[in-house]
This record gives structure tokens, C-alpha cells and sequence, in this order.
């Protein structure tokens, strides 16, 4: 028998694993298109933010499956710092950081 809670709470953490990976791998073809390093395409804010949805996905995932408490309180505090992050990128960005 399938447990669909546990299918949809791995499937949170994997999905936020494949944003990080898909924006890493943009990030490498554009830095590689326009000849700059990895670290300036790394810095941009729009690559901040792709990489803090993938981290707001996968610490829901982990906080949800955590066995322990203190483990869920600790991927729960993760996840408010990379909401933080990714509200602090979507402005940078909206301002014409990038």
C-alpha cells in the first residue's frame, strides 16, 4: 500500500533539490555564454532567489518527515532563514540588481 503523505512530504525535499540543481546548472551555461566567472552569475540575485525556493521546498520536506522534534524546530528555523533570503533577493532583484 502507497502512504501518500509520505510520497508528498519526500516529494517536497526532492523537488526543492531538482530547483537548486536546475538553477545552478542555468547559472553555469549563462556564466560560460557571457564569458564572466562562476562566482559573478553565483552573486546575481536572481540566481539567489531560484536557489532559495529549492531550499524553502526541501527544508519543508525534511521538517515534515523529522522523527525528533528538535529535528523539525531546526528545519523549521532553516526554512524562515531562506524565506528570509528569498525575500531579501526578490527585492534586490526587483530593484535591477542582476
Amino acid at each position: 500500500m502507497v502512504e501518500w503523505t509520505s510520497l508528498a512530504f519526500n516529494g517536497l525535499w526532492v523537488l526543492g533539490a531538482a530547483v537548486i540543481l536546475a538553477a545552478f546548472s542555468l547559472c553555469c551555461y549563462q556564466a560560460h555564454c557571457r564569458g564572466e566567472r562562476l562566482r559573478v552569475q553565483l552573486a546575481t540575485a536572481g540566481f539567489q532567489a531560484w536557489l532559495m525556493v529549492g531550499l524553502v521546498f526541501l527544508s519543508v520536506g525534511a521538517a515534515l518527515l523529522g522523527p525528533r522534534w528538535w529535528e523539525r524546530v531546526l528545519w523549521g528555523l532553516f526554512c524562515a532563514m531562506s524565506v528570509w533570503q528569498l525575500w531579501t533577493a526578490w527585492r534586490e532583484e526587483g530593484r535591477g540588481g542582476d
